[in-house]
């Protein structure tokens, strides 16, 4: 069975949702692009113009994500839901970078190596992703955005259940106070908003060397 249509995954997906409408309700613009998350659909409450789906049932582009056959600058978001677990290279970023308008956004989500669902990556033998995957720090992640031109806007960690167990989940708010207050570091999922930001060269007027000036004698 797909892990992400247990009892577990749903639950956790509509946590996710949550954080990324209250981000993207206010964002306006032309593209918006969905890389992996095949299991549920993030754009579904953004007011951008055009949604594009590499995976999954609303799919309606095909690339390879190590070369977007995408203009440079003409992607106002992306949304990258557990697609850094299924293997990247930094190379991936670069390529989001070159696509994405000056201004535009792109959000990663990704699972906490250093929590519940860390532990079970880590001791599983499943074959079944993402617990046959490899989890990357929010830290790693977030250097190797700055190294390809990227701002980080937010950085936020949810999620503090244990999650062994696929359909016996059951959500305790203790839980996530406690882990907010005391461990918010280890909360089972994080997010990353980078921006990309360009700096805008301002023209200075030059300051020009006051000359003396010349008198010219005539002859008599």
């Amino acid at each position: 069975m797909n892990w992400f249509k247990s009892k577990t995954a749903k639950k956790l997906i509509e946590q996710e949702k949550i954080i990324v409408n209250k981000f993207i309700e206010d964002k306006f613009g032309y593209f918006a692009i969905q890389i992996g998350g095949a299991f549920a659909d993030f754009l579904d409450h953004s007011r951008i113009i055009k949604h594009l789906f590499n995976e999954g049932a609303l799919k309606n582009i095909s690339f390879d994500v190590s070369s977007i056959p995408l203009s440079e600058e003409s992607i106002d978001l992306i949304i990258c839901p557990h697609f850094i677990e299924q293997g990247y290279n930094k190379a991936i970023f670069d390529e989001f970078f070159r696509i994405i308008i000056p201004g535009g956004h792109l959000i990663i989500i990704s699972f906490n190596p250093y929590s519940f669902a860390g532990i079970k990556n880590f001791f599983s033998f499943s074959m079944q992703f993402p617990w046959n995957s490899k989890f990357i720090s929010m830290s790693v992640i977030q250097k190797q955005l700055k190294e390809s031109g990227f701002s980080i806007s937010e950085a936020k960690i949810i999620n503090y259940q244990p999650i062994l167990s696929d359909d016996n989940y059951f959500f305790n708010n203790n839980l996530e106070s406690i882990g907010n207050r005391w461990l918010p570091l280890f909360g089972n999922v994080f997010f990353i908003v980078a921006q990309k930001k360009v700096v805008s060269l301002t023209p200075i007027k030059p300051k020009w060397k006051n000359t003396k000036k010349i008198t010219v004698l005539k002859e008599e």
